[in-house]
């Protein structure tokens, strides 16, 4: 089962709202958490070991995949560091 994860920088107000992060019935594939250089975004992107994990935004596939428990990240907008927040009361399965 997964949970729900926001992404907030409060520098420049960037946002990334109800990301998915975790595993569903199966145990691939699963949501992590990325940084995309490419289109200046973070999210969650299906990982599995038959594909390379790609931006679930622009599909560029030089994305940097960060921990399942990241509570900090640099903000990709600004640079400054933005926080992940994570809702483990929003289980989805």
């Amino acid at each position: 089962m997964g949970h729900k994860v926001d992404f907030v920088c409060r520098a420049c107000r960037y946002e990334e709202r109800d990301l998915g992060l975790g595993r569903g019935r199966m145990p691939v594939p699963y949501l992590r958490l990325f940084s995309c250089d490419n289109c200046h975004s973070v999210g969650s992107t299906w990982v599995d070991d038959a594909t390379t994990p790609r931006c679930s935004l622009c599909y560029h596939d030089g994305i940097q995949l960060l921990a399942d428990d990241a509570e900090t990240s640099v903000c990709p907008k600004c640079g400054e560091r933005g926080a992940f927040i994570h809702h483990r009361d929003q289980i989805w399965e």
